[in-house]
């Protein structure tokens, strides 16, 4: 699971379905990649740590 994650995006105030539409994917989708069922692949990886303004290495 990813605990950093989902803590930075429940600090910062988003939902899973905000970040599914980030990554273009379902909320389904989404929250089986957050606790680690599903792998992300590099370029969601990059997009969150954009999105939340984090190191992609702080996160994952």
């Amino acid at each position: 699971m990813y605990e950093k994650l989902k803590e930075l995006r429940e600090k910062k105030g988003y939902t899973i379905e905000d970040m599914a539409q980030l990554i273009d994917k379902s909320p389904c989708n989404y929250f089986k990649k957050e606790n680690g069922d599903v792998k992300f692949s590099v370029n969601e990886a990059l997009k969150i740590s954009a999105f939340l303004k984090t190191k992609v290495e702080k996160i994952f």
